[in-house]
């Protein structure tokens, strides 16, 4: 295979850049009666200028990070050519060989491609991301750079707005058939908020991979546009190893867009707002000039193995051919009506009419963007925005009036229940009697003191067993929890012990940091090997799942050979949540540190990302190391290391 060539972003109708991996999975869900190929998802960008970063600004910069195969630094030129060209020979180049990498799994259905356009973007510098707050996320994902967060900040977000695709239609014309993507945004939207990002790891093993000189399977070719050239764009370089392109999992080189409301906490928290298009409406006016178009490919059979990928980038116009700072692609500007103002909102509806090749001399569609549709796809939306209003006020009644049902259902029952007027003043009439009665017994103290003196009788018949009497428990209300089992073995007792027995004796397994997977179980017999050069510490680290109360992690025997790195231990709460006061002791045999220092980690929803202890050989009091940690404050993973020797 070859990586794809792509044209210089024209004037007229926009232009598509789409992913070689789109067209992998058109052809699996065309060969296979199982896996769906259809369009979903999209988003707005507004691509930053083509300059020099002025007070913490984003802009397009293609010298900033970009390397030629050579180790040199980007070259660039016209701001059309430059775009285009980097696109191909590095976005596009990487994609390609990453699908024809030995350790790519074309099993999985997630794609590689928005990754790689984000990495892209952050390559230029256009885009910066961000941990996102607790009040954003619980999911450890990013947000962009907030303008106005840091000193001297100029930051503007990239990623506007975030649609959902629901019109597709297949069409004949002159001979060709297309197929019809409709893209709307609604006029009562504005910009979505807040926008996050998930981090992800690419489908393959290795952290690095190396390119030739020239795009792939384009040694010895001309590009058939004599502005673009096809030498490959990376994004480092070494003597002994040649151009490579770093693939590592971090918030620069392997994000993708967050689809999936429930990820939003702003969502979460708020009643009024079920999905990403009501959080829109909270949004304000703004601009944009390009579109990401996403596609799902899902199993019929098992519908959730099931993933969203790019499918491309629209470019709504040509980028200013001009020399030095000041270039940008034309902007659109979308304005969300004000109620106070009386400002009317516009709509935006974009029809693509993809024909797709398999040729490899292009990136296998060719796209048009159909201006005359947009006034009565507009009619359409605000109809179907219409009828939506319709349907939530006919549920609203439907449920008042079932409300009303139920409440008539309660009064019928009561009515019918009791024959008639009569015979419920006939009732009345009983409990008032004996309401009288009572009363009448309760008049005088002779009454009461009778009653006593009857109570006295039955309760020492009761004592010298005149009156039989046997009690009956139910004893199944109770039953054992953690640290507790319930012994009901002799009839009529009950007897409660308790199940722990001092500590919980961890499992120890060998886990590769490269790979954030376990590889394998450590024994006497199969012992982690930390000083081998090349494979020891630096690449394998120990990992053990954390149990209930106290825990103890004894390498007593398991470790060979003394570390020449720092010693990583990495334990999973991912089952057993950490509990305040909640010791885990980890005991060692004879180790000699080198000056290296031993390294507690923890927090496995963030891939480990947890620093809880730092241990330095300074403060180890013998060769022999015994540690016990102390959680202090679970939410906040604080902690306090105590060696005891």
């Amino acid at each position: 295979m070859a990586t794809p060539l792509v044209r210089i972003p024209q004037p007229m109708g926009g232009t598509m850049y789409a992913f070689a991996s789109s067209a992998r999975d058109m052809t699996r869900a065309f060969n296979s009666s199982d896996l769906n190929f259809e369009f979903s998802k999209y988003a707005l960008l507004d691509l930053p200028d083509f300059t020099d970063s002025v007070n913490g600004s984003n802009t397009i910069d293609f010298e900033l990070n970009l390397k030629q195969a050579s180790g040199q630094k980007y070259v660039p030129g016209m701001p059309n050519v430059d775009f285009a060209q980097t696109f191909q020979n590095y976005a596009l180049n990487l994609e390609e060989l990453l699908l024809q990498d030995d350790d790519y799994d074309p099993i999985i259905l997630q794609s590689d491609a928005e990754k790689i356009f984000f990495k892209w973007l952050s390559a230029l510098g256009a885009i910066d991301f961000v941990a996102a707050d607790s009040n954003q996320t619980l999911f450890g994902n990013y947000t962009e750079k907030v303008n106005g967060a840091f000193a001297s900040d100029n930051y503007d977000r990239v990623v506007k707005y975030l649609g959902t695709i629901d019109v597709e239609n297949d069409v004949a014309y002159q001979g060709n058939t297309y197929h019809e993507v409709y893209i709307n945004v609604p006029t009562s939207v504005g910009y979505t908020p807040t926008v996050l990002f998930k981090p992800g790891n690419y489908n393959t093993t290795a952290t690095k991979l190396y390119a030739s000189d020239y795009i792939e399977g384009r040694a010895g070719q001309t590009h058939p546009d004599p502005n673009i050239n096809i030498n490959t764009v990376v994004d480092d370089y070494t003597s002994n190893s040649g151009a490579y392109y770093n693939i590592q999992t971090n918030a620069t080189n392997s994000v993708g867009l967050e689809f999936n409301a429930n990820a939003y906490e702003e969502i979460n928290n708020n009643p009024d707002v079920k999905s990403l298009l009501d959080f829109a409406k909270k949004g304000q006016k703004f601009t944009f000039n390009a579109i990401l178009v996403y596609y799902d490919i899902y199993s019929q059979s098992v519908p959730a193995n099931r993933a969203t990928n790019l499918y491309g980038i629209l470019i709504l116009d040509d980028i200013q051919d001009s020399y030095g700072p000041g270039s940008k692609i034309n902007e659109q500007i979308k304005y969300k009506p004000n109620e106070v103002t009386g400002l009317n909102g516009n709509a935006f509806s974009l029809k693509l009419n993809l024909k797709f090749n398999s040729s490899l001399d292009n990136v296998g569609v060719e796209t048009s963007v159909n201006d005359f549709t947009t006034f009565s796809m507009d009619l359409f939306m605000d109809t179907t925005t219409a009828l939506e209003n319709a349907t939530e006020l006919l549920i609203q009644a439907n449920n008042r009036y079932a409300n009303i049902d139920a409440r008539l259902d309660s009064i019928e029952n009561l009515v019918t229940a009791s024959e008639d007027t009569a015979s419920l003043s006939n009732r009345v009439a009983e409990l008032e009697e004996d309401f009288q009665n009572a009363s009448i017994q309760l008049a005088d103290s002779n009454s009461l003191l009778d009653l006593i003196s009857k109570a006295h009788n039955r309760i020492n018949k009761l004592i010298d067993g005149s009156i039989p009497v046997e009690l009956q428990y139910n004893t199944d209300v109770i039953f054992a929890g953690k640290g507790t089992e319930i012994d009901k073995s002799i009839p009529n007792k009950i007897k409660i012990n308790s199940t722990i027995d001092g500590y919980t004796l961890s499992n120890v397994y060998l886990w590769n940091i490269t790979g954030n997977a376990i590889a394998g179980q450590i024994s006497t017999t199969n012992k982690f090997d930390v000083g081998l050069a090349g494979a020891g510490a630096s690449k394998f680290a120990i990992w053990s799942r954390l149990e209930s109360f106290s825990n103890r992690l004894s390498l007593n025997g398991l470790i060979e050979n003394d570390p020449e790195s720092d010693l990583n231990i990495y334990i999973d709460d991912g089952v057993i949540s950490w509990k305040k006061g909640q010791t885990f002791k980890i005991v060692f045999d004879t180790i000699n540190m080198l000056g290296n220092n031993i390294k507690i980690w923890t927090s496995t929803t963030t891939n480990y990302d947890v620093l809880v202890a730092d241990i330095n050989p300074s403060q180890l009091i013998t060769n022999k190391p015994y540690i016990e940690l102390v959680c202090i404050d679970p939410a906040n993973y604080q902690f306090e290391a105590d060696i005891l020797r």
